[in-house]
């Protein structure tokens, strides 16, 4: 708190990852500087995790919780009745669920990097994020289990060094997931499922009207408050986020970086986006500050609905709606790997086969050896791998929107899977990768929503498409073998602005 007596407006923070470090998971605003601003900050462990008493159940309970968290904020005799929220990931969660109770005192929100719903985080395309779930329950609610555990004597001080040796930490680490998400069942996980039950509900569950998901969604008719939503365009939650202010609406504004998950700099191995580039560049707690100043104090806000950053020009841009205007151009899958706005016709063909998958190599992941905008290039020699690029760019294009891959696709075995990447090729060959996604189907038409994206593909680079049946250990592997082949016409559509 302020050091004078006064009252001061509170922001207030729920969080499942722990209370005791503070900036932490979640916590990327200078919390110092939020409280010589005149905010009271408080930090609370969600109902299950950290010294909080309970039972934790994602999205369960968290926004009755939320409501009281709210009531108890806005009532202490050190507040002036005014509250905020604030937090990335699942603390956006428990943002959007309390403001769907409408507490009293609650005025804005900032939700960041936040899931779109309960299933949203476990499931893409209706294909595992298996890499993602495995690290977040190994490290973040089965840890913070553990240590529980520890704390009230029901189990030995030991089991920790135990427990993160049996997961290769920190070296073998992301080898160890990978030999976990290679597992089948998917729920069969010794390690995990005694500390996190709700993970075997998951993997058993895939059914979005399965009991384990229900109430798990977020009603946007009863959100009120004004939210500032902030995402990144190699972040997982990306288009959740983009969703989650499409919704709201109203004075609800929006942030997007060239950032991931857990990555907000300017630089993401090798890729550097430019001096502007990094929230720290564009004062991340003082946009912040002013949000909730206007909210809670009734301060001017001044700036666009909409800031979003432009990969490849790497500059900020305005805009007072999303998405901004631009032509969906279909780039067709064409003959010899090409790529063209020219319809063609042809077939191509891959295999797919879980023992052999193809590997992840950076995307929107949790995996902290290489995430982001890498280099495709190591995977080259796949033969698994459909590649369709344009010739070099005459002049720059800019794509901004919504990317889709739209495959017409049979195969002979009972399901398939088709991944999607959209590649940026550089005249000295490096492939960086922009986006990517999957979606499991049975044949016929097939959509593999790439996602929302800003970027410039400059003068003599060139558009590409990469095309397979797997990204491992980023989704689970489809258990069916066998060969796929897609037929034309099959495109990537693109949002073209001129």
């Amino acid at each position: 708190m302020p050091p004078t007596g006064a009252r001061h407006p509170v922001l207030l923070v729920r969080t499942p990852y722990g209370r005791d470090t503070v900036p932490g998971p979640g916590l990327h605003l200078d919390v110092e500087r939020l409280v010589a601003a005149g905010y009271a900050v408080a930090v609370q462990d969600v109902r299950g995790t950290g010294e909080s008493e309970g039972e934790f159940r994602v999205f369960t309970g968290e926004a009755e919780d939320g409501h009281d968290a709210v009531h108890w904020a806005a009532t202490q005799p050190w507040s002036d009745g005014n509250v905020g929220m604030f937090g990335d990931s699942y603390l956006g969660l428990t943002q959007l669920l309390a403001a769907q109770e409408r507490p009293e005192g609650l005025r804005a929100i900032a939700p960041s990097l936040t899931p779109g719903s309960y299933r949203d985080i476990v499931y893409e395309g209706e294909v595992v994020t298996i890499g993602k779930i495995l690290t977040v329950c190994a490290l973040t609610f089965g840890l913070d289990e553990l240590r529980r555990r520890i704390r009230s004597g029901t189990a030995e001080p030991v089991a920790e060094a135990e427990y993160l040796a049996g997961l290769g930490f920190p070296d073998r680490f992301p080898q160890r997931i990978r030999e976990l998400a290679g597992r089948l069942p998917l729920s069969d996980q010794p390690l995990i499922n005694d500390l996190v039950p709700s993970y075997a509900a998951w993997m058993e569950h895939p059914d979005p009207g399965a009991a384990v998901w229900r109430g798990g969604t977020f009603d946007y008719t009863a959100i009120e408050v004004p939210a500032l939503v902030s995402t990144g365009w190699h972040d997982f939650f990306r288009d959740a986020s983009v969703r989650h202010f499409q919704r709201l609406g109203g004075s609800s504004r929006l942030v997007v970086g060239p950032w991931t998950h857990i990555s907000h700099g300017r630089e993401i191995f090798g890729r550097d986006y430019g001096p502007s580039a990094s929230q720290e560049a564009i004062d991340w707690t003082g946009l912040h500050l002013a949000w909730f100043d206007h909210w809670l104090r009734g301060s001017p806000l001044e700036g666009p609905a909409v800031r979003y950053f432009v990969m490849g020009a790497d500059e900020w841009r305005g805009s007072e709606r999303w998405p901004v205007a631009a032509r969906r151009v279909p780039y067709h899958l064409g003959q010899g790997g090409a790529l063209s706005t020219t319809p063609s016709h042809g077939t191509w063909e891959f295999a797919a086969d879980p023992g052999d998958p193809v590997p992840t190599l950076g995307g929107a992941v949790m995996d902290f050896t290489g995430f982001g905008p890498l280099d495709q290039r190591p995977l080259d020699g796949r033969t698994d791998v459909l590649r369709f690029a344009s010739a070099p760019l005459a002049g720059d294009v800019e794509v901004t929107g919504r990317a889709e891959l739209v495959v017409c696709l049979s195969t002979t075995a009972p399901t398939a899977d088709v991944t999607g990447k959209l590649v940026d090729v550089y005249p000295d060959g490096r492939a960086e990768l922009l986006t990517d996604a999957v979606t499991r189907a049975v044949g016929g038409e097939v959509v593999v929503d790439l996602g929302w994206i800003s970027t410039v593909f400059r003068a003599g680079h060139r558009i590409r498409v990469d095309v397979a049946g797997s990204n491992f250990p980023k989704y689970a592997r489809n258990p069916d073998k066998g060969l796929t082949t897609i037929h034309s016409p099959s495109y990537v559509m693109l949002p073209i602005r001129s």
